[in-house]
């Protein structure tokens, strides 16, 4: 658990240190080494059997497959505030607060459409245990990029 702890600070890190230069390789390389923890996390946390491990991995890398696009416009809208620290006004950052919620409702959605798709193929109990790890991991990465975020000051229009 510490680790993935550490390695979701390190994630928030490269988001908010856009301004000292951070690749898209060096941040691709975060995000991969922040997924294989995850994985490692939920395997820690969910005993399965082989059937239902195989059945599990398959419905989990669908969703990570559909969560990808909707991380991606979050990262993207974060790396924006940041790059214009203090030179948004405050119609563009009220258009990007718009967007990061809307980011924010399709990824609990998509997050409610694959607990129900967990409960139909696996059941009640690991459906359950997939919405809480999801919904841990997820506060902690987000707790922690907030952390890291300088404080947003729009220009006065």
């Amino acid at each position: 658990m510490k680790k993935l702890l550490l390695i979701i600070y390190i994630l928030s890190a490269g988001i908010s240190g856009i301004n000292a230069q951070k690749t898209e390789q060096e941040l691709g390389l975060i995000g991969s080494i922040l997924k294989s923890e995850i994985k490692v996390f939920y395997a820690q946390n969910i005993k399965l059997s082989t059937s239902e491990s195989e059945a599990f991995w398959a419905i989990y890398d669908e969703y990570e497959a559909a969560l990808k696009p909707i991380s991606n416009q979050r990262v993207e809208l974060l790396k924006e505030i940041i790059a214009k620290e203090g030179a948004l006004s405050e119609d563009e950052l009220d258009k990007k607060i718009i967007a990061l919620d809307k980011a924010q409702k399709a990824r609990q959605n998509l997050r409610m459409k694959f607990y129900k798709k967990f409960k139909k193929e696996l059941g009640m109990k690991v459906a359950a245990q997939f919405y809480q790890i999801d919904g841990y991991i997820y506060t902690h990465i987000n707790a922690t990029i907030i952390e890291s975020l300088p404080i947003i000051i729009p220009e006065k229009n």
